[in-house]
Parts: C-alpha cells; sequence; structure tokens
C-alpha cells in the first residue's frame, strides 16, 4: 500500500487530537455535572422525612426548653435528609407510610399513580448531535444495553424495595391503629364495698348496722361527643399522612431521577475517555510506524502523544471511578446487594426531543393540584378546624352515671330478716374553673397558621414551577444555540486551522489554543445536555406530574 502524503498525516494528526480532545472528559466532570443545573440541589442520598405535621396544634418551633421528649425532631426541611434512615415522628397521629403496590404510593385508590410514560416522539430535524470533529455523536446517540436499567424501572423498583420508604409506610398502619384507639369507648368501673363493719358487736349501748355489702357500676356518659371528635382528628390526621408520604414519594422519584442521570452521564463520560484512549493509542502506534530516524519533528510529535495517552489513561480512571460510583449511589437509592451495583447499566438517551410542555399558566394549576405536599396542607386545615371541635367537646367531662344494682344488709344479728335495695345517681363537673378556654384558644389560632401555611406553600409551589419553566427554557434554548451557532463554527474553524497547521502557516501553540476551545466548546455541550434532561425531570418534580418523559 502506498504511504500516504505527509501534509496528509498532519491534517489525520490534527483532526485526531481534536476529536480526542474533545470528546475526553474532564478530570471533573462529574462533579461539574452536578452542578450545572443549580446550584441547590441536594445529594443524592437523602433521608425520606415526612416534615412537619400540617394542622397539628404541636408548636412549629421544635421541642421548647426544658420539655420532656423521647421522640425526634421531624424536621421540615429535606436538603440534609436521605435514604440512609427515615426519623421518628413527634407526638401521636402524624405522618404516613404504605403498602407494597407497583405503582401506587399509599392505599388502592388513593396513592399518587405514576402516569405512563409518554411516546418517544420522533427526532425534529436538526435535533441530532452535529457531526464533525468535535462530538462524537454516536457516544450520545448510545441508549445502553438492551438488558440496561431505564428510569422507570428504577422508580418502580424504588418504590417497591427501597428501605425507608418501606419503613414510611408503617406510619399508615399506626395511623390505622391511632384511629381505632380515638374510637375506643371508657371502660366502665365497677366497686364493691361492705359498710358498718363493727369493732366488736352492735349491742343496745352502742348501736349501728346492720353491714352493709354494696356492688357499684360507673358508667361514663360522654354527653359532648368527644370520642366523636376525636374519631375525626385522628381519621384527617390519617389524610393528612397519607399525602405527606405521597409527597415523599415525590421526592424520591425526583432523587433517583438524579442519580439515573448522572450515572448516564459517567457513562458517557467513561466511554468517550475509553474512546480516546484507544485512538491516540492507535494514533500513536502509526506514528511510531511511519516515522523516520532522522526527522526530529516527528519524534517530538511522538513524545508529546505518549504524554497525552498516559494522561488519557489516568482522566479514564477517574472516570471509571466516578461511574462505579454513581453505580453505587443508584444502587443504595434501589435497595440493591452490592454484587449486583457493579452491573448497574442505564438504558435510555440523555439527548431526548420531545414538544414543550404546556404553558405557564397550565402548569402552574397543574400543581396546585397534583402536588401532594399541597393536598397535605389543605387536610391540615381540615385537621386544625376538627382540632377546635374536638377542644370544644373536651369542655365538659364525662357524666358518671351510678349504679347500684343491690345493697344486701345483714340484720342476723338482730335475729331479723335481711333486706336488699339498690340506687341510682349521677356525677358531674361543674363547669366554672376550667371549661377548657386555653385549649380551645390555641386551637383556634393554629386554623389560622395553617391557612396561612397552606397560603405559603401555595405561593412557594408556584415560584417552584416558574423557575422549573424558566430553567426548561433556558436549558433548551442554550443547548439549541450550541448546536446549531457554536458547534457549526467551531467545527469550520478546527478544519481550518488543521489545514493550516498541516501546511506549517500555524505554530504548533497557535493551534494548542484552538484544540483547548474545541475541548471546551465539546464539554460544554456535554453539560447542556445534561442540563436540560434534569430540568425536564425538575419540572416533572415541581409540578408533581409526569408530563415530560
Amino acid at each position: 500500500m502506498d504511504r500516504m502524503p505527509r501534509w496528509m498525516h498532519g491534517i489525520t494528526w490534527a483532526c485526531s487530537i481534536v476529536a480526542l480532545l474533545a470528546i475526553a472528559p474532564c478530570t471533573h466532570a462529574q462533579q461539574d455535572a452536578t452542578a450545572v443545573q443549580s446550584p441547590q440541589r441536594t445529594a443524592i442520598l437523602e433521608f425520606p422525612d415526612l416534615g412537619a405535621v400540617p394542622g397539628t396544634t404541636d408548636s412549629r418551633l421544635g421541642p421548647l426548653p426544658g420539655a420532656l421528649s423521647t421522640t425526634f425532631d421531624p424536621g421540615g426541611s429535606t436538603a440534609g435528609s436521605g435514604v440512609l434512615g427515615g426519623r421518628q415522628r413527634t407526638g401521636r397521629l402524624p405522618r404516613g407510610g404504605k403498602g407494597r403496590p407497583t405503582t401506587s404510593t399509599v392505599a388502592a385508590g388513593r396513592g399518587l399513580q405514576l402516569p405512563a410514560a409518554l411516546p418517544a416522539p420522533a427526532v425534529l430535524p436538526g435535533s441530532a448531535a452535529v457531526p464533525g470533529t468535535l462530538v462524537d455523536a454516536a457516544v450520545f446517540a448510545d441508549e445502553g444495553p438492551a438488558d440496561g436499567l431505564t428510569l422507570d424501572a428504577a422508580i418502580e423498583r424504588m418504590m417497591a424495595a427501597n428501605l425507608d420508604v418501606r419503613a414510611l409506610r408503617h406510619e399508615i398502619t399506626q395511623a390505622d391503629a391511632d384511629v381505632l384507639t380515638a374510637g375506643l369507648r371508657t371502660n366502665p368501673l365497677v366497686y364493691m364495698d361492705t359498710q358498718f363493719i363493727p369493732y366488736g358487736t352492735f349491742n343496745d349501748q352502742r348501736p349501728g348496722g346492720p353491714t352493709q355489702y354494696d356492688l357499684n357500676i360507673t358508667y361514663p356518659l360522654d354527653m359532648s361527643h368527644k370520642r366523636q371528635a376525636r374519631t375525626v382528628v385522628a381519621r384527617m390526621a390519617k389524610s393528612t399522612m397519607e399525602a405527606q408520604f405521597q409527597d415523599v414519594v415525590r421526592r424520591q422519584i425526583d432523587t433517583v431521577a438524579r442519580a439515573f442521570v448522572a450515572l448516564q452521564s459517567a457513562r458517557i463520560d467513561m466511554l468517550t475517555a475509553q474512546a480516546a484512549v484507544r485512538r491516540r493509542e492507535r494514533f500513536l502506534e502509526d506514528m511510531r510506524r511511519d516515522a523516520r530516524p532522522d526527522d526530529a519533528a516527528t519524534a517530538d510529535s511522538i513524545d508529546h502523544l505518549s504524554l497525552a495517552l498516559e494522561r488519557s489513561r489516568t482522566n479514564l480512571g477517574d472516570n471509571v471511578e466516578a461511574f462505579e460510583d454513581a453505580q453505587e449511589g443508584l444502587a443504595v437509592l434501589l435497595n440493591m446487594p452490592p454484587g449486583e451495583a457493579a452491573s448497574l447499566e442505564p438504558r435510555g438517551s440523555l439527548r431526548s426531543t420531545v414538544p414543550p410542555p404546556p404553558p405557564l399558566e397550565e402548569l402552574s394549576r397543574l400543581a396546585l393540584r397534583c402536588r401532594p405536599d399541597v393536598h397535605a396542607a389543605r387536610h391540615g386545615v381540615t385537621r386544625a378546624g376538627a382540632e377546635v371541635s374536638l377542644q370544644r367537646a373536651n369542655r365538659f367531662d364525662d357524666v358518671y352515671l351510678f349504679y347500684d344494682p343491690i345493697t344486701y344488709q345483714d340484720n342476723r344479728p338482730s335475729n331479723q330478716l335481711s333486706s336488699h335495695s339498690w340506687a341510682i345517681g349521677l356525677t358531674f363537673a361543674l363547669p366554672i374553673y376550667n371549661r377548657n378556654q386555653g385549649n380551645i384558644a390555641k386551637a383556634e389560632s393554629n386554623v389560622t397558621q395553617t391557612k396561612l401555611e397552606l397560603s405559603a406553600l401555595e405561593r412557594r409551589v408556584l415560584a417552584e414551577v416558574r423557575l422549573a419553566t424558566r430553567e426548561y427554557d433556558r436549558s433548551r434554548q442554550a443547548l439549541e444555540q450550541i448546536e446549531s451557532a457554536v458547534l457549526p463554527r467551531m467545527t469550520a474553524t478546527m478544519e481550518r486551522k488543521a489545514h493550516e497547521f498541516a501546511a506549517g502557516r500555524l505554530t504548533a501553540d497557535d493551534f494548542e489554543v484552538t484544540l483547548d476551545d474545541a475541548t471546551e466548546v465539546a464539554q460544554s455541550y456535554r453539560d447542556a445536555i445534561v442540563r436540560h434532561r434534569r430540568s425536564m425531570l425538575d419540572l416533572n418534580t415541581a409540578v408533581g406530574l409526569r408530563i415530560l418523559p
């Protein structure tokens, strides 16, 4: 075979260097990708927490100084909470748990269900990765192995297998027990006594008696319907914690989605690093085979490429470690054995073009209608009203009905017939001093407080939707701008610089600057793809509904 002209070798070398540098991920690609979307993102490993219970009369400020407490503060923040453990709840009748459904999160008919995945639309014209020397389109088109784990499958497994979510489901069972306890009646009292027992015997000088034996039954009567009010409060507390558990699942779905995207991004970085090493090895082998002993410039290029190959191998090791870390993080969320984490491969493309979501007004209405935390706050308002009714019912104590079915008077010491009788009576408290005024005032204030909390939550939810929509629009614009303007121009520039460098009209230092620019553009393109994919999933989380795949 005829050898290629020397100027073609130069062009091939330049283009290969560009492709290798462009697709080789940065050493800190994983850290950068994690922070691409927002600096306020939380860590992948989160502890699920139901948070404060809406409508409860417990203090929102946590335990007071000096107060005795045997439970942990449930807290209201999710920033430092994660899948490695749950938190206990304060007081009774607060949070929620759930049964084992695959797509529902609470009891049948009441749970938050995952809608069916949207059909993947056809790729819009011009949306595919731009071919050329800057971007390896095949890497972004690779959806992973056919038997890999899809995002939907990961979500389903998390809901069924995550130990912390499973632990929180038991809160619903405990809430059922609380409803049962609240509806129990007070037990009647049985009292037996003996009266007029003499110290010795009764006589004419010391008359007394006769000795009397009583059997008394005292039955409490709930005249103010406290039991019914307690049952209503307990049922409303259960409904509130069911909605809170749905919100835990919503947040955990977002956590799994972020971990899945991190795994996809790490896989792409690893694949590109592997491709970079293979290309450098092949190109270095070709250079050594075709090099002439008296060509000093070629020898210098070979030395430079050898150093670059070693850096690429080091970079590959870092990216392999980052991929294994991403596997471990997702495996913890899915409760996979450590042995299965090493074989965890994602299935799905990061670069998917879909029609835009509904307008902001429609998304806001959907969020207020679908977000489970909003539902929990609304149930909390109803529960707060039920607490007022309960405290008003507690103004009056039970009325005790006293019934003595038999009183036996022993007249045998006086040689007379013994007698039998019965008695009946009522015992009730006079509501003069304590009419539960303080607890009633507290419960009424709690209604106003809970309504204000609901209004504040609705405003935050609408703000989250606006921010997520804004991020989605901006990330899509940035991605389209890179694909339509930046990549073609950079590709043309690289082709021109490669010809100039091969022809000897461009110095190595100047060409190195161009290579650095190309590498930065290629990394920006990868970051833009990851950012846009995350913005799609974050919009789903903000709305509380799967509107984007």
